[in-house]
């Protein structure tokens, strides 16, 4: 059996090197996580009915038609985590990258209507897929989580006066691949095993939409956003075949034997949402709120499903069923949001904007008083903003430039979890922790 351990190990390595030079394209998990764009972070994500930037391709896409003139933002975002249990910190990976989007708005038959793509690019990787055993206690919805790219094209168009409908289309990629290594494999001279192995990887394409609707007669808006779930699959698998001989006559002891291991992974999921906001706009104030919900309970488990299969014909070895992991058994959770700016300042050429906001996300992981350990906390989340317009300081961009910035603090409140089992290995633990970030878009008028 040691003689096709060798093989099947190289397979694995070499499948598992190919995975990962490949680049996913990923979807909206951090901007769930952390929001997009730095206007809609000081709002405390309240941006359903408010949003006004590139940062619709998420919050509302049907926002995109009431924009005016081509416009160009860029940006980006920061965030350091402090998450730990028992009070040592878990070394959660701080998500940073590049934020931003084009939007190119018009009329067709009197009606307005607007194209877009927005991008979140993280300036570390492109995206990372990490399997852990349900045993092992982590921070589940900030592991692989804000770890992807996200690219969201959409449009939007006016179908009655202040009626828009909008719809967006965000890309990924799952992976699939098999090593394939077929010859004899010999029981008694490593050296007289003959082995010839093929690599296949594929990366099938995956899309999801959303879908919006916002309404604004006068100084009310009012938005609904639906997101449809996705998640990413990794399937791995190697399979060896042929005969095992013995000696150096290379008698065959064991003919057509096959030895095979597959991995299964569903990772970097995201759940259905749908998004209700409302907001009011005065002249120099606006407020907003949003009530989301997110279907937690199709949570799939994070662990990889593990299935080895061995058939050796005449020889006596049996390799015992791999466990099968539990599931996670999440809930479904609703996310208030509330936000509101003040224009301080409003002169020819310069106009300061503040801004606050507030979340407050309960968290959808169970008690894990079991075998699995998928920690979460509820969170609060606090988050400031500022806005400076600049009108006529240059020849070269006769609009106004808009920065924005934003800060945002996440607090996660102690939880305690304990185990039904006093023998449990891992026993009883607390778990906490905060994030605080920050953001910056810039925002160019043509």
């Amino acid at each position: 059996m040691r003689r096709l351990l060798g093989p099947v190990l190289c397979g694995v390595a070499a499948l598992v090197g190919c995975c990962t030079m490949v680049a996913h394209d990923a979807a909206a998990n951090p901007l769930d996580a952390f929001g997009f764009g730095a206007r809609a972070i000081g709002l405390g994500g309240a941006a359903t009915a408010s949003v006004d930037d590139f940062s619709a391709n998420y919050y509302n896409p049907a926002a995109l038609a009431r924009l005016d003139g081509l416009r160009l933002e860029l940006g980006y975002i920061a965030v350091k985590p402090s998450l730990s249990i028992n009070g040592g910190d878990l070394g959660v990976d701080e998500p940073a990258g590049f934020q931003g989007g084009m939007t190119l708005p018009g009329k067709l038959l009197g009606r307005r209507l607007a194209f877009s793509v927005g991008i979140y690019l993280p300036d570390s990787r492109i995206t990372r897929v990490r399997a852990l055993p349900q045993r092992q206690p982590r921070f589940a919805l900030y592991d692989n989580r804000p770890q992807r790219l996200v690219i969201t094209a959409s449009g939007s168009v006016e179908v009655l006066d202040d009626l828009f409908l909008g719809f967006g289309l965000t890309f990924l990629s799952d992976t699939a691949g098999q090593v394939d290594i077929d010859g004899i494999v010999s029981a008694s001279d490593v050296g007289d095993t003959e082995l010839l192995s093929a690599i296949n990887v594929a990366l099938p394409a995956v899309r999801y939409p959303s879908f919006g609707l916002l309404y604004a007669p006068g100084p009310w808006r009012f938005g609904l956003t639906w997101r449809e779930e996705f998640s990413l699959s990794i399937d791995l698998a190697v399979a060896v075949r042929g005969d095992v001989v013995f000696g150096d006559q290379q008698t065959v002891i064991a003919e057509d034997g096959s030895f095979s291991v597959r991995s299964v992974n569903t990772n970097l999921f995201s759940p259905r949402q749908i998004a209700l906001g409302g907001a009011y706009e005065a002249e120099r104030w606006m407020v907003s709120a949003d009530l989301t919900w997110l279907q937690w309970s199709q949570f799939p488990t994070p662990t990889s499903t593990v299935t080895v299969n061995l058939d050796v014909p005449g020889l006596p070895l049996e390799i015992p069923p791999s466990a099968v992991p539990e599931d996670p058994n999440f809930r479904d959770i609703l996310v208030p949001r509330v936000g509101a700016e003040w224009v301080a300042v409003d002169g020819e050429q310069v106009g300061v904007t503040l801004r606050g906001g507030y979340f407050y996300e309960p968290t959808p992981a169970p008690d894990q008083r079991g075998a699995t350990n998928f920690v979460d906390n509820d969170k609060h989340g606090l988050s400031a903003g500022l806005g400076l317009r600049f009108s006529d300081w240059t020849e070269i961009f006769p609009r106004p430039i808009v920065l924005d910035l934003a800060v945002q603090y996440i607090v996660m409140p102690q939880r305690v979890y304990q185990k039904d089992d006093p023998a449990d290995p891992v026993g009883d633990y607390t778990a906490q922790g905060h994030l605080l970030g920050g953001a910056l878009t810039c925002r160019f008028l043509f």
